[in-house]
């Protein structure tokens, strides 16, 4: 005990102090600079996600504004394809008109050949 009570002197501990008083003055300020660092930091990524968010919602009003002249694009197709639906039930009832024309007028020729067959003797 006594050789070390010879090695630490008032000096040496005035000297050890110090330097402990420089290691906590060192960290004092290492954390005031840290803390001011990390709320720039902070700041810098506030501002950058609220740009890219800002950027994201353009890009998709831009996307939603696109979807939009597809759709009314689409809307035209479909009015066109029911134009083209209501031309072929048309033409549908016309053939079907037609169709029952050509029947009774080949029933009625064969009716009327028949007669002049019969009646006339006309051969075929």
């Amino acid at each position: 005990m006594e050789a070390m009570t010879e090695r630490w002197t008032d000096g040496r501990m005035d000297d050890l102090s110090a330097k402990v008083d420089r290691v906590d003055s060192d960290v004092r300020a290492l954390r005031v600079e840290m803390k001011t660092e990390f709320t720039a930091v902070r700041g810098e990524m506030k501002d950058e996600f609220t740009a890219v968010r800002t950027e994201m919602r353009e890009g998709f009003e831009k996307v939603d504004q696109r979807f939009e002249k597809v759709d009314q694009r689409f809307e035209k197709v479909d009015e066109r394809f029911e134009k083209i639906d209501e031309r072929f039930v048309l033409l549908s009832d016309q053939l079907m008109t037609l169709h029952a024309l050509v029947s009774r007028t080949c029933v009625y020729g064969l009716g009327i050949l028949s007669v002049l067959v019969t009646v006339i003797g006309i051969k075929i």
